[in-house]
């Protein structure tokens, strides 16, 4: 008896499903347990590059604290490099310490926001140490407040 090879749908079938697993991988969500923060998830956004999606930028809030986390997208989620996460408010102005490391997933930071309008910037570096992103949104004044 012949054994039948495997035809060009099994080889589809295949490179989908490893599309489909990869692409799990890299899809990460915006679970406010998995990145540290408390509250609902109100605002995101890609921070992108020329047409690269470094990370996606989670901004949470639960009443009387805003969190931000920014999480790796691509060949960049479960890389160690440089992330970094960074907010002002219309009230204190820069607020600190802010986030800032060599991470695998994500950067985070949670800070007061009550009765304040805020901003946030999210900023990536390459594995070689390049600034790639710096992400300041918005863009100009004061988003979200409080």
């Amino acid at each position: 008896m012949k054994r039948a090879r495997p035809g060009r749908l099994a080889t589809v079938l295949a490179v989908s499903l490893a599309s489909v697993v990869a692409g799990a991988v890299n899809a990460p969500t915006a679970s406010a347990a998995e990145y540290g923060c408390n509250g609902s998830v109100i605002d995101s956004w890609n921070n992108v590059d020329g047409g690269v999606t470094y990370a996606t930028t989670y901004l949470y809030w639960d009443g009387t604290y805003n969190c931000v986390a920014a999480v790796k997208r691509g060949s960049y989620y479960g890389v160690r490099s440089r992330i970094a996460v960074h907010a002002w408010t219309d009230a204190t102005g820069y607020v600190p310490p802010g986030d800032d490391g060599n991470y695998l997933y994500y950067a985070n930071f949670s800070f007061y926001g009550r009765n304040r309008c805020i901003a946030v910037e999210t900023d990536i570096w390459t594995t070689s140490g390049r600034l790639v992103i710096q992400d300041h949104v918005p863009s100009s004044g004061w988003f979200h407040c409080g």
